[in-house]
């Protein structure tokens, strides 16, 4: 539970992070310039605790997979949070707890109280309410001009990513799990970076230094919020950390309405209550 909330901790800054910085640099120079930086960070960790490496083949493939899983969900959030608003964008994205939890209980067998489901449901739900503004219906839907439709996604990847970081961390140890993982994401990003060309301000301008600064600090804060994750699966159930680490979204949901100047609709923040609340059923079950 208190690796899950340091997580939480470090996942919670580095959004609204992310979303500051993306807005000045774009999408993709936040996200591979704090990929890389999380990257480095590892490192750092590898060479003073000197883990011991053994990975077979599978595992391997395994991370890679996750990696990659990783990568896209990753840009999808950081798109999503660019486009903002971030006090809807990052309670949704939170949401992938539930994911994470059910592929815990189905591949991993872990048992948990009755409590949970209800947390599961009710988190469910306040992300259908969250993606819906009620003011606006019968008239086009605004989702597509928001980053909503970029967080359900990304929630979905991060439901996956999250449980395959966890499953192999009990395998190999929480460093060389994320470590591998950390590696291959950070790979297949410069890949679609060098691919598309477009490491640039959104705006057309040169690169602000303190902007891409700011994004080397989201990376090293996100990848020690995914440190205290893994070591905390390693050492306990992967559906209970996952849990309390979804508690994240409180950070951001706060910055996005008082620094940004963010406001959404009332049924919006109906859902943005319904997820934090089931997210704390999940982490207190």
């Amino acid at each position: 539970m208190i690796f899950g909330l340091a997580a939480a901790l470090g996942w919670g800054v580095a959004d609204f992070g992310a979303a500051v910085v993306a807005r000045r640099v774009g999408t993709m120079v936040t996200v591979v310039a704090s990929q890389v930086a999380g990257l480095l960070t590892l490192l750092v960790f590898v060479a003073v605790l000197r883990p011991v490496w053994s990975t077979p083949p599978g595992v391997i493939a395994g991370m890679a997979a996750n990696g990659i899983i990783a990568a896209a969900a990753y840009l999808l959030l950081y798109r999503a949070l660019e486009l903002g608003p971030v006090a809807l964008v990052s309670p949704v994205v939170a949401a992938f707890s539930v994911i994470t939890i059910a592929l815990a209980v189905v591949f991993l067998e872990e048992s948990l109280p009755g409590i949970v489901a209800f947390g599961a449901f009710t988190t469910v739900l306040g992300v259908v309410l969250t993606s819906t503004d009620l003011r606006k219906l019968g008239r086009p839907s605004p989702i597509g001009r928001s980053g909503l439709r970029y967080a359900i996604a990304s929630m979905a990847l991060f439901g996956v990513a999250t449980f395959l970081l966890g499953r192999y961390a009990k395998e190999v140890g929480w460093l060389p799990a994320l470590t591998l993982s950390r590696t291959f994401s950070a790979a297949s990003l410069i890949g679609v970076a060098m691919f598309l060309r477009r490491a640039r301000l959104a705006h057309g301008e040169g690169l602000a230094l303190p902007a891409v600064a700011g994004a080397v600090l989201v990376g090293v804060i996100d990848v020690l919020g995914g440190a205290a994750y893994a070591r905390g699966t390693e050492l306990g159930y992967v559906s209970i950390v996952s849990a309390a680490s979804a508690t994240f979204p409180l950070i951001p949901v706060v910055g996005g309405i008082l620094l940004l100047r963010e406001r959404p609709a009332a049924s919006q923040l109906a859902g943005v209550v319904l997820v934090v609340g089931g997210l704390l059923l999940l982490g207190g079950g």
